[in-house]
């Protein structure tokens, strides 16, 4: 009699531990809101130094609770140079300035003005946290953010290309 008590303490501790493990793994799972274009678009705008930064019209949105919490911003993109130049990328948060750099990393590679016609990828990652207020800032409720960039306008006529690109936003 006694090992079966034992037995049953044993399982029911098992189970407990199995349901604690699996709600809070559910707990832990993060909001992701995603945007994706497979449409290509060419860019005319210089911004010297990384100020002044256009809207390249891609944005993805969230909610921030009242208790504010840092989030994730990530940029994957296929491009082309068409004009050999430097070419900042930068974040604007709900409507605030572009930001090239603030955020993280802000240059596109400009190795080609590719004769072949190849296309150049990368991938941005921006973390915003609550209380900064360089491009924008974090209120609770909706919460946009917005792709920026243009070249550096060391060279007449800088152009690019923006192709396939996603921007999702998560939080941290």
């Amino acid at each position: 009699m006694k090992a079966t008590k034992i037995t049953n303490s044993v399982l029911f501790a098992a189970i407990l531990a199995c349901i604690v493990a699996g709600v809070s793994g559910s707990a832990l799972a993060q909001e992701v809101n995603r945007y994706n274009t497979t449409k290509s678009d060419t860019f005319k705008n210089t911004c010297p130094g990384g100020t002044g930064c256009s809207n390249w019209g891609f944005q993805v949105n969230t909610d921030e609770p009242t208790a504010l919490e840092p989030v994730v911003v990530t940029w994957s993109v296929r491009y082309f140079v068409n004009t050999a130049d430097v070419y900042y990328a930068g974040l604007s948060v709900n409507g605030g300035a572009c930001e090239t750099g603030y955020y993280g990393p802000t240059n596109l590679d400009d190795i080609a003005t590719n004769p072949g016609g190849h296309f150049l990828t990368t991938t941005f990652q921006w973390i915003v946290f609550p209380g900064e207020t360089s491009g924008g800032k974090l209120a609770s409720g909706n919460n946009t953010f917005q792709v920026c960039g243009g070249g550096s306008g060391g060279v007449k006529g800088d152009e690019i290309t923006i192709a396939q690109n996603t921007l999702s936003v998560a939080k941290f």
